[in-house]
């Protein structure tokens, strides 16, 4: 696959350059500037056009001013918003890489930038919009095209924004955001941590709330893509009490409730098909200890009601079988499906 993808992509590379190399430069204070960036006016005109460019909303020209102001003019006070403005220019024309180098380059240029907050709110927006999938350019060329995940940078911008406004109602946002990112890259631990941070640097916002029900689907996602450890559903348990503690007229409680009863139905089932596997295998006293360790521990799900059909037509009559004992051997299929709505359906054999 590598070999394949290299060449094509040095191809794509060769395939852009001659746009770069036919662009008209000139040698100006020591450096090759494009003419097109070459000041034609004063500072004060150009960055007057700049604004104009903005209050319009016309980015293109934002950008083309911008530029100006900051190569011909990097001395001035103008230079240091011009680079305010390059990030809000690129911002609006999708170029998020850009946006987020020059916001970046704006920050560090002044100890209280005027547009700090402003600037701070873009790289947020920057951040969302890689969550939800905008990709970066091939090699971070502007030429090449977008097809590479940028979920990194917008963690790393979400760090920034959180470290920026650690107290604003933003960084409660970024705190989110950066949980579900986390979530996505099956950074389960990280994921935990952050909602739980979340939770308690921002106890009363309303995301707090969301916070506990993400904590919940962590431990689902968990339970559903790894052995259904125990662990797992005690600690969602926990989560969920403190979540009635600190919210007890939410709402959306119902909605962890269902995604710790979903956990359940997935530790139900892990039983049942164990049952499942001695029933076959002709091992009725086995079967049993794992159909009534169902109904002691999960009797509230749908597994449970299976287990009790399951049991009526054992054939077998226990005497002295603790349903804490459990046999060692382990079964090699599954035989129940949970889906996405929390229900549990029985595999045909």
């Amino acid at each position: 696959m590598r070999k394949i993808v290299f060449p094509l992509l040095i191809l794509l590379l060769f395939c852009v350059v001659p746009s770069v190399s036919h662009a008209a430069y000139i040698f100006k204070n020591g450096k090759l500037i494009k003419s097109e960036e070459v000041a034609t006016l004063s500072v004060q005109e150009h960055y007057s056009a700049a604004l104009e460019a903005y209050q319009k909303q016309n980015w293109e020209e934002l950008i083309v001013q911008s530029i100006i102001v900051v190569k011909n003019f990097s001395s001035t006070p103008f230079a240091e918003e011009g680079y305010y403005y390059l990030g809000v220019g690129y911002f609006h024309t999708e170029e998020l890489e850009l946006a987020n180098r020059f916001f970046t380059k704006y920050l560090k240029k002044q100890s209280s930038p005027k547009f700090f907050e402003e600037a701070i709110q873009y790289k947020f927006k920057i951040a969302e919009k890689y969550q939800r999938g905008s990709k970066k350019h091939v090699f971070g060329v502007e030429a090449m095209p977008k097809w590479l995940s940028a979920y990194s940078e917008a963690i790393a911008i979400y760090d920034e924004v959180i470290t920026a406004l650690p107290h604003h109602d933003l960084a409660a946002y970024a705190l989110f955001g950066k949980a579900q990112l986390l979530l996505k890259e099956e950074e389960y631990k990280s994921s935990i941590e952050t909602y739980q941070t979340l939770i308690r640097r921002f106890p009363k916002h309303t995301l707090a709330a969301e916070g506990y029900i993400g904590v919940s689907e962590v431990y689902l996602v968990q339970c559903q893509q790894a052995y259904p450890d125990q662990d797992f559903l005690d600690l969602a348990e926990i989560n969920l009490k403190r979540f009635r503690q600190d919210f007890p007229g939410e709402e959306k409680l119902s909605v962890a409730e269902q995604l710790v009863q979903k956990m359940k139905e997935v530790y139900a089932s892990d039983l049942y098909e164990t049952a499942r596997f001695y029933a076959r295998t002709k091992k009725p006293q086995a079967a049993y200890i794992y159909y009534t360790r169902i109904l002691a521990k999960y009797p509230d799900t749908t597994v449970a009601f299976l287990a009790q059909k399951r049991l009526s037509k054992l054939d077998f009559k226990p005497e002295s079988v603790s349903p804490s004992s459990s046999p060692v051997e382990q079964p090699p299929s599954l035989l129940l499906e949970l889906t996405p709505q929390g229900q549990v359906v029985e595999a045909s054999e």
